[in-house]
């Protein structure tokens, strides 16, 4: 620790300082505050941004639960249809990049998740009408 930060931390506790030091430590710490004040509110709204996520732990956790609890043949169609999902969404995610290079509007990233979901819808009715 350097002298200036000893000194910082002795005038922090009381100790005695000549006070001509500790005015000027005490303007470096404050020209340090305004300068972090804009990575702090960066760090706060990044913050706020991920606090979504904690539901949808609390959800993926409520999901794995209940397919845990179902019976061996239900989980067996919900797992295929998982599965199906899953490998068909990344697949069409990934041809559409092709799509997109010859002039196809841009991919939003929340479509993803409306096919993903109708992937899922297709492939429990093919599932369970195998095991039906």
């Amino acid at each position: 620790m350097s002298n200036q930060g000893v000194a910082h931390l002795s005038s922090a506790f009381g100790a005695s300082a000549p006070r001509s030091r500790r005015r000027r430590i005490g303007d470096a710490s404050s020209l340090g505050a305004l300068a972090n004040t804009g990575a702090s509110a960066l760090r706060l709204g990044c913050q706020l941004a991920l606090l979504p996520i904690l539901p949808i732990l609390y959800m993926t956790a409520a999901i794995i639960r209940a397919i845990s609890d179902m019976d061996e043949m239900k989980r067996k169609i919900v797992t295929e249809a998982m599965a199906f999902s899953g490998l068909a969404t990344g697949f069409t995610c990934f041809s559409y990049l092709f799509f997109r290079d010859m002039g196809a509007p841009e991919f939003r990233p929340e479509w993803a998740f409306y096919v993903m979901w109708a992937y899922y819808g297709i492939g429990l009715f093919f599932s369970w009408r195998r095991y039906r």
